[in-house]
C-alpha cells in the first residue's frame, strides 16, 4: 500500500485541503480504479477512526482518500474548529473533485463512507452529490441534532449568540465548547488513549457552530436519498437511535442496516472484531454498488 500526503481544494470556499491518498498494493497506473472518499467523526483529523477503515478498504483493491475538514488538522481555514454541516459538505465535495481529477480514477465507481458525525454529513452528500455512486455511514449520530445527547454539550443558545455577536465585533475571545469531556468515559477511551489521541486533535469546538448544528436535520434530507445505502450501528450504541432513524428515512428498498453485536458507539472506531465484522458487509456493499 502507497500513502501520499496530499493538497486539494475547496473550492466554494477557497480553503487548501490536506488529505492522504492511498493506493492499493500493487498499484498499475494503466488500470482504472475505484476508489472511496471517507470522513471521520466530528472534531476529528484524517490519521484517526477514518485512515482504519481506509487502510481496510485499500488492502481490498479500492483507491481511498481521508482528509482534514476545512478548519481541523492540516487543512486551512479560520477560526479553527468550527464544525459547521454546510462546509463538511462542501470539503466532501471538494474530495470528489481531487478524486475525479486522477486519471487511474474510475469516475462512475466512487463512494463515500462517513463515521459518527460524518456517517451522517457522508449520507447527505450521497443526497446531493451526484458523483458519489453509493454511501456507507458507520454508526451515524445525527438525525435531527435538538432531540440527541449532543445537546448536552451545548451552550444557552443566548449566551452563544452574544459571544459570536462580540468577537464579529472584535470584542471578545471565541467561545468554546467542550465537545469531548473526560467525563464521557466511552469517549475518552477512545480519544484519551493511544487508540484514537493524536496531536492535532482538540475537543475544543468554537460555540457557534451549535447555532448551525441544531439546525441540521437529517431524516428530512434523507427522505430524498436514491442511491445504495448501508449503515452499520452497534447494539449498545447512543447512536443507535439516530442511526435508524437516517435508515428509516430513505424511501426505497436499495438500502441495508446491519447491528453489530455487543458493540458499542465507539467500539466502531477501531476495535477488533467490531470493525471486521463491519467489513463482512461494507466489501460486498461496494463490491456490488461500484
Amino acid at each position: 500500500m502507497d500513502t501520499q500526503k496530499v493538497v486539494f481544494m475547496n473550492k466554494e470556499l477557497n480553503t487548501r485541503m490536506a488529505g492522504l491518498l492511498r493506493l492499493p498494493e500493487g498499484f498499475d497506473l494503466s488500470r482504472n480504479y475505484p476508489a472511496i472518499v471517507l470522513t471521520g467523526p466530528m472534531l476529528s483529523v484524517k490519521e484517526q477512526a477514518q485512515s482504519v477503515y481506509a487502510k481496510r478498504l485499500t488492502e481490498a483493491g479500492y483507491v481511498t482518500l481521508v482528509f482534514d475538514g476545512t478548519y481541523f488538522g492540516e487543512s486551512e481555514g479560520t477560526p479553527r474548529g468550527q464544525e459547521l454541516p454546510d462546509v463538511k459538505e462542501s470539503d466532501i465535495e471538494g474530495a470528489v473533485d481531487y478524486l475525479t481529477s486522477l486519471p487511474y480514477v474510475d469516475n462512475g465507481r466512487i463512494g463515500g463512507l462517513g463515521i459518527c458525525g460524518s456517517g451522517s454529513y457522508m449520507s447527505v452528500a450521497g443526497v446531493k452529490e451526484p458523483r458519489l455512486k453509493a454511501i456507507t455511514a458507520i454508526v451515524p449520530a445525527i438525525s435531527d441534532i435538538s432531540n440527541s445527547p449532543m445537546m448536552g454539550f451545548f451552550k444557552p443558545e443566548e449566551e452563544v449568540k452574544a459571544a459570536k455577536d462580540a468577537y464579529d465585533k472584535g470584542e471578545g475571545e471565541l467561545a468554546y465548547l467542550n465537545f469531548m469531556p473526560r467525563a464521557f468515559d466511552e469517549g475518552a477511551a477512545y480519544y484519551y488513549s493511544a487508540r484514537g489521541t493524536h496531536p492535532r486533535w482538540s475537543n475544543q469546538v468554537v460555540a457557534w457552530s451549535q447555532l448551525e448544528l441544531v439546525k441540521y436535520n437529517v431524516t428530512n434530507i434523507m427522505k430524498e436519498m436514491k442511491k445504495p445505502y448501508l449503515v452499520i450501528t452497534a447494539e449498545n450504541a447512543w447512536s443507535r437511535p439516530s442511526s435508524e432513524e437516517i435508515f428509516n428515512a430513505v424511501p426505497h428498498d436499495n438500502k441495508e442496516i446491519h447491528v453489530i453485536p455487543e458493540a458499542s458507539h465507539f467500539d466502531m472506531y477501531d476495535l477488533a472484531p467490531f470493525v471486521s465484522e463491519a467489513f463482512e458487509f461494507i466489501l460486498p456493499f461496494f463490491e456490488k454498488n461500484l
